[in-house]
């Protein structure tokens, strides 16, 4: 109630500024991105009109100077540049150009909007707000799973669009994507507003156990393997939490234990073929008959391979030979790359098709570091890198004992987003741009408080 009357007092009603109705759109932008992405774009190339537009009014650009931002903004001139040598010239440049709208956005929340303490906290109990309601929905879909018809309805009636694996509010299978790299700015933050109570136990080892427990749910590996990791390395930075995150894995794996051996999902299906191969994995149900509900009839679905198997048959896996594919590419374009978003159509031709056995031809390669070294080159490659060990450095500078336990969520947050070994979307995408950019933002910003703090 106190957030929220001094939520009020900051927003004049009267008289709008543009960074409060930047302010506006950004708590808005964590529920724009569960609906999809056009909402989530236009609330991103919005906040940054208004932010250049601010700058431009009141002559402040000093953001400019910043160590990062510079470098960030020869990297697009560098993306542009290398659009020239795309194999489509058009698309490439198109998509270079528009992506800066990003790096402002970035720029915007870590400079303007959330250099205010307050405005901050507003944005974080948006988050909050909006991972509640994900996990919350998703596992509802979880509790309504049949036989015949899968995962669903969740609480807005939408049904999985794959019969063994959990979409919650997207419609698609990326609950577990949204949760694992959001998990640990809510985490960190929501052990703040504990205000470092003597039993915080009591929130601790259930917002693990159970966060980390709905993203295996999910059956999106990499969203649980890079919990796990970032887990791991909190691990390793702070002696306090140690103990809990022991605890609250030992409650995971008892969870995991029960649901594997008393769900049906695992206990009332018949695998009748399994292979790496894409949608490899063939599940057998007993239901009933359509036309006679008293008989009983087979129905099989095909389905995504497990993950043990993905990595003891690496080679016959779609993500080896779409990482192949790319390199096979690249070697071609070793320096300036085939252009943003122009794989689909190297991929098509004849030239390369005859690579893909298992697989078919997707939009991007499925890794970020492969994506950036076939579709800007080598050049692009060490750029990006570059540009992640200049975060790296600014997250870990003022990383210190008696710090706030969110300074621990930029790093934590960096390596759930970007080591190396994840398979992911791509990153020129629209909702895969904007939410990797908005943890970003909130990660520089975090930072950048703390710094001001010491």
């Amino acid at each position: 109630m106190e957030t929220w009357k001094k939520f009020k007092k900051e927003i004049n009603l009267n008289i709008l500024s543009l960074k409060q109705i930047s302010l506006f759109f950004l708590i808005l932008l964590p529920f724009a991105i569960i609906i999809g992405q056009a909402p989530s774009d236009i609330i991103v190339s919005t906040i940054s009109i208004l932010f250049l537009v601010n700058s431009l009014i009141n002559k402040d650009w000093s953001w400019t100077k910043t160590k990062w931002i510079r470098r960030i903004f020869f990297l697009w001139i560098y993306l542009i540049f290398a659009s020239f040598f795309a194999l489509d010239i058009k698309i490439a440049l198109e998509h270079s150009i528009l992506f800066v709208r990003f790096f402002i956005f970035a720029i915007a929340l870590q400079y303007w909007i959330l250099s205010n303490k307050r405005f901050l906290k507003y944005i974080l109990y948006s988050i909050t707000v909006a991972f509640i309601f994900v996990f919350i929905d998703t596992f509802y879909q979880f509790l309504h799973f049949d036989l015949a018809k899968g995962y669903g309805p969740d609480i807005l009636g939408y049904y999985s669009n794959d019969h063994f694996r959990l979409t919650g509010p997207f419609r698609s299978n990326i609950p577990g994507a949204y949760l694992s790299k959001f998990f640990f700015i809510f985490f960190l933050f929501a052990i703040v507003q504990l205000k470092k109570s003597e039993n915080d136990n009591l929130l601790f080892i259930p917002l693990i156990t159970l966060s980390f427990f709905l993203v295996f749910l999910t059956g999106e590996a990499m969203s649980f393997a890079s919990i796990g990791l970032g887990l791991l390395i909190l691990f390793l930075l702070e002696k306090k939490f140690r103990k809990k995150i022991i605890f609250s894995l030992i409650s995971l794996f008892f969870l995991i234990f029960l649901i594997v051996k008393f769900n049906p999902v695992w206990n009332k299906i018949e695998i009748v073929e399994k292979n790496p191969w894409h949608n490899g994995t063939i599940y057998q149900v007993k239901v009933p008959c359509e036309n006679d509900k008293n008989q009983t009839c087979k129905k099989k679905f095909k389905t995504q391979p497990f993950f043990y198997e993905v990595l003891t048959n690496f080679s016959k896996t779609a993500y080896w030979e779409t990482y192949s594919q790319a390199i096979i590419i690249w070697k071609d374009h070793p320096f300036f790359g085939i252009g943003i978003k122009n794989y689909t159509n190297a991929c098509k031709s004849e030239k390369y098709k005859e690579n893909l056995k298992y697989f078919f031809c997707t939009t991007h390669p499925h890794n970020f570091y492969i994506q950036w070294l076939l579709e800007t080159g080598i050049l692009g490659l060490l750029g990006f890198v570059a540009m992640l060990f200049i975060w790296f450095q600014y997250f870990t500078k003022n990383i210190n004992k008696n710090a706030d336990p969110l300074i621990y969520a930029p790093i934590l947050s960096l390596f759930v987003l970007f080591w190396p070994f994840m398979s992911t979307g791509s990153f020129f995408s629209n909702r895969n741009a904007t939410m990797n950019w908005f943890i970003i933002a909130l990660c520089l910003s975090i930072t950048n408080l703390r710094n001001k703090k010491v």
